[in-house]
């Protein structure tokens, strides 16, 4: 019978699974829709995760048991958010016979993807942000990954709320023409910025649809809009202070580090090259790394590590 370990990085906007032999040999992959509790309610984020989890287990042709599931999930920040994810999804891997369930912050899986030293800090801008770090103390510091009413800064999130608000201040004379105004309209399908109020509010649209946004300030962008430059900028500005605010906590100001860039916002070279500069200045020891395979990958190496012991209940959040 092969035996098989599943990781799984569980987002705001999408939710990723690979299924791997005892080797780490990938057999499989799925992906469905957010398992962030606070993008998404249990009922849906629990459905998101047993389709993706059956799409990786669609090519297995051989006899199986699944060993150990690793996951690592946005939104997880205190004891009873974590409580609740690890309940709810331990239920549906039952479904699929998996033997050992760990459930890990999604900072903690994109270090384990990509970073080599102890000293590492893994900054994430996709549809929200957060960075947390490691020292070689066995220390470790987060800032930042409080969710979007509280945190959220430099995320596409907060870029989609930006490019609303400087919408609607060009519409109403607070500000200066943008190309923002046009296309927030067309995005929304409406024939006047007027009725934006109404689309948003009746029903109210998602933290997802609002980081959505953040493609129409990337096009804006790249066509010379002032405001879209200046959006980028806010974005860039607070993705500084989540990097010096962990480093600062860690002690690493003089020690070489590794910092792990990863999501969609951080994939935008306009953001993170100059990001990456002034870090650089402020931190010359600094080693930038750009993973190179998805965050999932540092969920399956969770998963393979965590295979080697009986572990049922898994470690407090970080």
């Amino acid at each position: 019978m092969q035996t098989l370990f599943i990781g799984i990085d569980g987002g705001g906007t999408k939710t990723d699974v690979v299924c791997a032999d005892n080797q780490g040999q990938v057999l499989g992959t799925g992906q469905s829709g957010p398992t962030n509790l606070t993008s998404t309610n249990v009922g849906a984020a629990s459905f998101n995760l047993k389709e993706a989890v059956r799409q990786s287990l669609q090519s297995v042709t051989e006899e199986y048991e699944i060993d150990t599931a690793a996951m690592g999930l946005a939104g997880i920040d205190i004891e009873e958010e974590y409580n609740q994810a690890f309940t709810a999804f331990r239920e549906i891997l039952n479904q699929f016979g998996v033997k050992k369930f760990t459930l890990y912050h999604d900072s903690q899986i994109a270090l384990a993807n990509a970073a080599a030293r102890a000293n590492a800090v893994v900054l994430i801008s996709g549809t929200g942000s957060a960075c947390l770090g490691r020292n070689d103390q066995g220390e470790t510091a987060k800032a930042g990954g409080m969710d979007y009413l509280l945190t959220d800064q430099g995320s596409g999130y907060d870029i989609g709320r930006h490019t609303l608000r400087e919408a609607v201040k060009s519409y109403d004379g607070r500000r200066s023409k943008t190309m923002l105004e046009e296309m927030v309209r067309k995005h929304f399908g409406i024939d006047s910025l007027n009725k934006l109020k109404l689309r948003l509010y009746q029903p109210a649209i998602s933290k997802v649809e609002v980081a959505e946004l953040a493609q129409v300030c990337d096009q804006a962008f790249q066509k010379g809009d002032a405001a879209a430059k200046q959006i980028f900028y806010w974005a860039q500005e607070e993705l500084m202070l989540l990097v010096q605010a962990v480093v600062r906590k860690l002690q690493l100001d003089q020690k070489a580090f590794d910092l792990v860039m990863t999501g969609s916002i951080l994939g935008l070279s306009h953001v993170r090259e100059p990001l990456v500069s002034r870090l650089q200045s402020i931190y010359p020891l600094m080693n930038v790394i750009m993973p190179n395979q998805p965050a999932v990958y540092g969920a399956l190496k969770l998963a393979l590590e965590d295979g080697k012991h009986v572990q049922e209940d898994p470690p407090t959040p970080a």
